[in-house]
Formats: C-alpha cells, sequence, structure tokens
C-alpha cells in the first residue's frame, strides 16, 4: 500500500516536473506574448478607466444627536441630554430612511426638482453621538445643494423613527474645491499591465499543459517505439569576445567533456547497431529546423573519423547548405549539386574538400540553391555509390522531412537512416508523421538521437545544441534566426 503511494507521489513529481519544463520551453520560445499583452492590457486598462473617469466632489457635516424633552425637531433646537444610542440608532436606520418615498419626495420639494444628483450616505462614531452627514456628486454645487436640503428634511424622517430628536451642527456645508476621486494614469496602467502580464503566463501554462512533445528517451521508446540511441543536453557557451571557440564540435577544447563523451557513445552504438549490416550511408534528418542534426551529422563524422574510419560528410540540404558553416570552413568547393550534374560519377571524387587529412573529407555547397529542384534519387545514389568504394561511412545532412519532401527522395538513396529529436521542441503527431513519411521511402530507421535534453530531466547523458544561422528563411522553412552559439541544425 506504501510503495502504491510511494509511486503515486513520484508520478505527480515527474508531471510537475515535465509541466515545468514544457512551461519554461514555451516561455523561452514565446517570452514575447506575455510583454504584448502586457502593453496592450495596460493601454487599454488605462483608455478604460480615462473614458469611464468621473470626478466625484464631496461636502459633508457633522452633528451631535439628542433627545428632545419637547416636541421640536429644529436643528437647532435647545438642549437636553446627549445619547449616543440615538446616534447609532440614526446610523442604522438610515438607509432606509433614504430610501423612503417620504424621505425623497420631501428632499425634491426642498430641492425644487424630480431627480436627485448625488449620493446620500450616513456614518457614526463608534461609542458617540457624533453622526455625520455625506453627498457625493459628480458636480460640487448640487453636493452642496442636497446636503443642504438633506439637513432640513432629515431630521424630520428621523422623528418617525427615534422621536423627537434635535441635531446641533458642528460643522459649517461648504462647496468642494477638487474632486476626491483624482485620475492617476500610471496607477491604472501597471494594474492593467499585470492584469495582461498574468493572463500571458496563464496563456503559455495551457499551451505548456497541452503539449505533447519528446523529453525523454522513455517518450522516445514509448510513445514513438522508437530506440534512442543517444541523450545530449543542451550546451551553452558563456560569452567572449572571440567567438571562434564557441562552435559546438568534439575539436573544440572548450566544450564540456560531457558532450564529447555523448558523442562517443553515438559513435559506439550505431557501430554496433551496423555491425550485422553492410550499411555505411547513413542519412540523418529531424522533424523541423533547430533540433541539431547539423551539429550531430558534423560531430559523429568528426567522431567516426577520428576512431580511424574514412568519412565523406554530404551536405545534402541545397536550398540552405550549412555543413561549411557548422565546420568553419570557407575555403570554396563545389557541392552535391554539382555532382549530381557530372556526366561521369566517378568524377565527383575530384570535387571532395579533405577536411581532416586521409580521413574525413566534405561534400558540400557554398551557396543556398532556393530554386533547386527535389533530388533526383537514382542519380543521387550513383554518386553515393561511387563516393562509397573508398570510405568506410558517408553521413548524409538533409533538410527537416517535416516541411519538405527532399529528406525522403535523399532517403531512397541511402543505406539507413538516424533520425535527431530536439527536446520538447516538437509535438509528437508531428513526429510521428514525419517519421511515418520517412518510412515512405523504406529505408531502415537505425534510431533516434534526443537532443536538448535539460539537466535532470533524463537518464544517460545529455548533450546540447545551438544553431549556426540554420533558420531557413525560404519556401515554408520557418523565420530566419540570428546565429547563436549554440548550432540547432
Amino acid at each position: 500500500m506504501d510503495e502504491q503511494k510511494l509511486d503515486r507521489q513520484d508520478e505527480s513529481y515527474i508531471d510537475l516536473s515535465r509541466l515545468l519544463h514544457e512551461f519554461w520551453s514555451v516561455l523561452r520560445r514565446m517570452y514575447w506574448i506575455p510583454l504584448a499583452l502586457m502593453l496592450v492590457v495596460g493601454g487599454l486598462w488605462l483608455l478604460r478607466s480615462w473614458r469611464a473617469y468621473t470626478p466625484m466632489y464631496a461636502s459633508e457635516v457633522t452633528f451631535t444627536i439628542r433627545v428632545n424633552s419637547s416636541s421640536t425637531s429644529d436643528i437647532s433646537g435647545s438642549s437636553s441630554y446627549y445619547d449616543k444610542s440615538t446616534a447609532e440608532q440614526l446610523s442604522k436606520t438610515f438607509p432606509f430612511l433614504v430610501q423612503s418615498d417620504y424621505f425623497y419626495t420631501r428632499l425634491r420639494q426642498a430641492l425644487g426638482t424630480d431627480s436627485i444628483n448625488g449620493t446620500i450616505t450616513a456614518d457614526t462614531v463608534p461609542d458617540t453621538n457624533l453622526f455625520t452627514l455625506k453627498v457625493t456628486s459628480p458636480d460640487p454645487k448640487d453636493a452642496l445643494a442636497i446636503l443642504e436640503a438633506v439637513i432640513e428634511v432629515y431630521p424630520q424622517a428621523a422623528d418617525y423613527v427615534v422621536g423627537s430628536t434635535g441635531m446641533d451642527l458642528l460643522t459649517q456645508p461648504v462647496e468642494a474645491s477638487s474632486p476626491y476621486n483624482s485620475f492617476r494614469p500610471l496607477r491604472s496602467a501597471y494594474k492593467g499591465a499585470l492584469i495582461g502580464l498574468a493572463l500571458g503566463l496563464l496563456l503559455l501554462l495551457a499551451n505548456a499543459a497541452t503539449r505533447r512533445t519528446v523529453r525523454t528517451t522513455e517518450d522516445v521508446r514509448l510513445k514513438l517505439n522508437q530506440e534512442c540511441l543517444a541523450a545530449l543536453p543542451a550546451v551553452t557557451f558563456k560569452r567572449r569576445k572571440n567567438s571562434a571557440n564557441e562552435s559546438l564540435s568534439i575539436h573544440n577544447p572548450n566544450v564540456p567533456g560531457s558532450y564529447q563523451e555523448g558523442i562517443r557513445s553515438l559513435r559506439i552504438k550505431l557501430l554496433r547497431v551496423l555491425a550485422d549490416t553492410k550499411h555505411k550511408i547513413i542519412l540523418i534528418t529531424s522533424t523541423m529546423p533547430g533540433e541539431g542534426k547539423t551539429t550531430i551529422a558534423v560531430n559523429l563524422a568528426q567522431s567516426l573519423s577520428r576512431n580511424g574510419a574514412k568519412v565523406i560528410l554530404v551536405d545534402a540540404d541545397l536550398r540552405k547548405p550549412s555543413i561549411k558553416q557548422a565546420l568553419g570552413v570557407t575555403k570554396a568547393s563545389a557541392g552535391l549539386k554539382d555532382a549530381l550534374s557530372l556526366k561521369d560519377p566517378a568524377a565527383v571524387t575530384g570535387m571532395l574538400l579533405e577536411q581532416d587529412p586521409g580521413s574525413l573529407w566534405l561534400l558540400a555547397d557554398d551557396k543556398a540553391s532556393p530554386d533547386t529542384c527535389q533530388v533526383d534519387a537514382p542519380a543521387l545514389r550513383r554518386v553515393l555509390d561511387m563516393l562509397s568504394k573508398d570510405v568506410d561511412y558517408i553521413i548524409v545532412d538533409t533538410p527537416p522531412c517535416g516541411l519538405l519532401a527532399d529528406s525522403v527522395n535523399v532517403a531512397r538513396a541511402v543505406d539507413c537512416v538516424l533520425y535527431v529529436l530536439g527536446a520538447g521542441a516538437v509535438q509528437i503527431p508531428h513526429v510521428m508523421d514525419s517519421i511515418q513519411f520517412l518510412d515512405e521511402a523504406g529505408t531502415p530507421l537505425l534510431g533516434c538521437v534526443l537532443n536538448g535534453i535539460s539537466g535532470g530531466s533524463h537518464s544517460g547523458y545529455g548533450y546540447g545544441y545551438g544553431s549556426y544561422g540554420y533558420g531557413y528563411g525560404y519556401g515554408g522553412y520557418g523565420r530566419e534566426r540570428k546565429p547563436t552559439a549554440k548550432g540547432d541544425q
């Protein structure tokens, strides 16, 4: 029984932790929504307050209440003895008195009008016989006139409730010179801004609560029914004047050792999966931009070459090539587009750009080709077969398969696929649709790499991703984003 309670507690903790992770992820991407709502609601609240503002003026007097021994009810009647219980009784009965037809009839007669342009209230000081009458009105002259009429009429109405009473005037009624409810624009705007901020945060929280994304290796196994070959957490760099040391590469000494160990683990597991096959051409893709596929393709190729394998890294994203940018390569070279146009596929080996002597070569374009048609799978297969003759592995980086059909065409020309998942980046239904779409090529999916996991939300290793300016500002890829230190291809 106790174990069941602990299990439920753990599950609740995990759900809350996941919700917080989702909320933080949504907030980082959509922080502008609460800020925009702060400005909009703050402005609207200020406008509403300004339009609804009516200056109100108040006139009031204070009396002492006495019970007369005679029947007179004149406000300046003869003195008797003070009776605080009479004042308290008048205060309690006042709301009923001022609402009576008798009181309003007498008051309108005294004012000579059919309507009362003001509000009348009464109060008493506790444990005394002090009694205060107050009239508020948008017109200071009306407030004073109504108060003077109340002073004349009220004693007569009070006689019906508490008997013969007298009221001794302690203060004189005067016309208000300024409204008591001054307009405060900053206060109104601040209140509206807080309401807008709260509304924005609630919207993001609701979005986070309904998001179904992949965040853990268990999500990969249970929700996608795929094997997770590696889990890589987020890696960020401190801001430095020299940004040359901020590339997310296993050759960069500033990259944490845990990241390098994660890439090494990915390489080992990948080679273990490939051991019983003849596969050597590996496609790496993702659902959407920003999930880290280019960074992983580059580092996997570097890890394989460092381990003694001969590797060719092919940039098959003809619309937005980024391999050379990720590696910091500036030397001009021909790319896959030129290779596909060769009449003799054997000539493609002369187009390779050597990155690591004797172990790593690049086939990558310098410029994007937005007008490029879809890659012809048979032609690409002929090029890749020619390249694979003298190397151990070919790593092919493609556009996100959730946006364009390019990845499916390329998948038909490779041996296997490695799928990159950005932790919390894409909704599970979208991932499932993309994997199913990729499955149409008939190329086996080796497994997934979970990228960009936050600390504490996974078991095993975790390493990050960032961006090399892979914004996809064309053809439906999404908005162009500024390059950061994190390489999020």
